[in-house]
């Protein structure tokens, strides 16, 4: 069995090293983190990195924070696997890239493209002819519909609805439970029903 390392010790890590246990094809050996909070999660050893040599070729960022898993992507010359749970259902036409794990209960239609280190949670729904740029998170009971695009670093929030042909700025933010029905600009944070502008983001990633 390949052994993996993870990068981040925080509340994403714990669903992580479960999802990647449960398909056995890699066995988690080591947590790093910036700054621990605690010695070991599900008996691994977690430790300060401090610029040392990975333990493994093999590793998985194990960040909820898109920004931080793009900082972090950047610093190492690593093979990035993707994990995708056995309940998934993913359409032949489907492409996902490096780093990027889907949890339990997803739907991925035909022609999805999913991009690197992204993070689609449970029972998330996305339809035909979506495009999810690199370092999204896709929150859990999240519904898509077709042909929405959405751009690099931005979080869909948890239960949140985009209706059809939406574009979805890079770096934007839509809240919990928002109906978006209109396009989305860069950085835009939006909320509601239907989704208005709240305020928008610094310009994080670039």
């Amino acid at each position: 069995m390949n052994k993996i390392t993870l990068y981040g010790a925080g509340g994403h890590c714990y669903a992580a090293i479960a999802l990647i246990k449960s398909l056995g094809k890699y066995e988690p050996i080591v947590v790093f983190d910036d700054a621990p909070k605690q010695k070991d999660i599900f008996n691994l050893p977690v430790k300060k990195y401090c610029n040392d040599t990975l333990q493994t070729k093999s590793l998985y960022i194990s960040v909820g924070n898109n920004e931080n898993r793009k900082r972090i992507a950047s610093q190492f010359n690593a093979n990035f696997p993707s994990f995708v749970h056995n309940s998934v259902a993913v359409f032949r036409s489907v492409s996902i890239g490096k780093g990027t794990m889907i949890h339990p209960n997803v739907v991925l239609d035909a022609k999805v493209n999913i991009g690197n280190f992204c993070i689609v949670n449970n029972n998330a729904t996305v339809s035909h002819n979506v495009v999810v740029e690199d370092f999204v998170h896709i929150s859990i009971q999240v519904a898509i519909a077709g042909g929405v695009s959405i751009g690099e670093g931005a979080l869909i929030g948890a239960g949140s609805i985009l209706l059809p042909e939406i574009k979805v700025g890079k770096w934007a933010t839509i809240g919990a439970g928002a109906i978006v029905t209109k396009d989305v600009p860069d950085y835009a944070v939006i909320y509601g029903n239907p989704a208005t502008i709240i305020r928008y983001n610094q310009k994080n990633g670039s």
